[in-house]
């Protein structure tokens, strides 16, 4: 018999048998092992590109990008770690002038106070022995309080019982400072700063604002938050009463309403 196996119409019909049953099977596309030159390019240039592909999955890879670079450090922060174990900033506590005109005068104008900034330095102001002292963390820009905050703090002096020119305002940093980090403020020896402009000023009350304010005191004299109840200044001690700070109490109706039952409801414990 002669072998008609290699006729074209054979051939075809053996092909096709052959894909259908490799499509019974499962196996719906050529695959191998080794990648093909089914993109090749004309002129030999899909081997090239192939070559080089080859090269790159062979290549180490890249290391990873280095990690960001921490975020810039503030002023104020590289001005406190400037100083010598961090101590120098704000300047030597026994080179602080023990007298308040010339501690207001040294505020002013200290280099070991604080860096040049884009806000001036503002001064405290009020008198000595004042029935009230108000401690807050910073000015509000080119003034220590700002217009709505000073408003909201004569009246609320007034419902209190003390006189307009009885009260001493005062800050724990010299200007506005834009974005502090009080941990460093703290560990730099500001609170303590503070404890000793209380200390000249020696008022019969303080009112301390802001949660920072009263940590930067209670960690200085060594209490818990809870248990800073007085200050003590050469005439004695004085009563401390902590409240939210100005930007709180002008948000939030409640807040002042609340500042003003705990402040009837406080006890005197210089008494």
């Amino acid at each position: 018999m002669a072998d008609h196996s290699f006729h074209p119409e054979n051939l075809r019909e053996a092909f096709a048998a052959s894909l259908d049953w490799w499509a019974d099977a499962g196996v719906l596309e050529h695959v191998e092992d080794a990648p093909s030159g089914w993109l090749k390019e004309a002129d030999g240039k899909g081997d090239a590109q192939t070559t080089q592909s080859d090269r790159a999955t062979d290549a180490p890879s890249a290391p990873p990008p280095p990690p960001p670079p921490p975020p810039n450090r503030t002023a104020l922060s590289r001005f406190i770690a400037s100083g010598s174990g961090g101590a120098a900033h704000p300047g030597d506590p026994a080179q602080w002038p023990d007298d308040l005109d010339a501690f207001r005068a040294w505020w002013m104008e200290s280099d070991a106070l604080d860096p040049p900034g884009s806000y001036p330095r503002v001064a405290p102001r009020g008198p000595a022995q004042a029935q009230v002292m108000l401690l807050i963390d910073q000015p509000a820009g080119e003034d220590l309080l700002g217009e709505p905050a000073a408003i909201l703090a004569a009246n609320m002096l007034r419902a209190m019982g003390f006189a307009s020119d009885a009260a001493y305002f005062a800050s724990v940093l010299p200007r506005h400072t834009l974005r502090p980090e009080w941990d460093a403020v703290g560990r730099a020896g500001y609170g303590k700063l503070a404890q000793h402009h209380v200390a000249l000023v020696r008022p019969a009350q303080v009112i301390v604002l802001g949660e920072r304010v009263w940590s930067l005191l209670a960690h200085e004299m060594a209490q818990e938050d809870k248990a800073l109840t007085t200050i003590s200044h050469g005439g004695g001690k004085a009563p401390v009463f902590a409240m939210p700070d100005f930007a709180s109490l002008l948000r939030s109706p409640a807040k002042r309403a609340q500042t003003w039952t705990r402040w009837l409801n406080r006890s005197d414990p210089a008494q």
